[in-house]
């Protein structure tokens, strides 16, 4: 019985493995006969060529409108540990102990990498330690996750403090200009 099985398996297998003969297709295509180039010239002078070939259809992709509402960003400040920090670091930062302020917030900027808050307060510690050009860089890179007018006003103030700090009118004129359009 095994040696009856095992040979019809055999024998099956070996029929499925021929190749059988493949429908023709009506459309074959002439190997003599070469796809038609188009010649576009730019303004440049480049020759672009484009061949239309029936293989590659061009279709215009259809794509959903954007929506108007912003996504909210979940950047962990609703985490009552980044709360908690966070409430130490600004009463330390009142008190006017900046180090042990810029330490609570670098633990609360752990919890929450991507809050706006964070960047806002290392900024103005890094300028009460006059460290201008840090406090510059930090701002605008908390204006990357800011998404309240109020959060960007702020940033844009404390850039244009850093700003005025190093004597760089170029980043005075930028943040002034955006302050406006807010």
């Amino acid at each position: 019985m095994y040696k009856i099985v095992l040979s019809t398996c055999m024998i099956l297998g070996l029929v499925s493995c021929q190749n059988l003969p493949m429908k023709s297709d009506s459309k074959k295509t002439d190997s003599t006969t070469k796809p038609q180039a188009k010649e576009i010239r730019n303004a440049n002078g480049v020759v672009i060529k484009t061949y239309e070939l029936d293989e590659i259809k061009r279709e215009k992709l259809h794509t959903a409108p954007s929506s108007t509402t912003k996504q909210k960003l979940e950047d962990g400040e609703s985490l009552p540990a980044y709360k908690n920090l966070m409430s130490q670091a600004k009463t330390s930062y009142n008190a006017g102990q900046f180090d042990k302020a810029e330490g609570l917030i670098l633990q609360a900027q752990r919890l929450a990498p991507q809050s706006a808050d964070t960047y806002l307060y290392l900024s103005l510690v890094a300028l009460q330690k006059n460290n201008a050009k840090n406090a510059e860089s930090l701002a605008r890179r908390g204006l990357s996750f800011a998404q309240t007018n109020t959060m960007k006003r702020q940033l844009w103030l404390t850039i244009q403090r850093a700003a005025q700090k190093q004597n760089n009118a170029k980043s005075v004129a930028e943040s002034k200009n955006a302050l406006k359009s807010l």
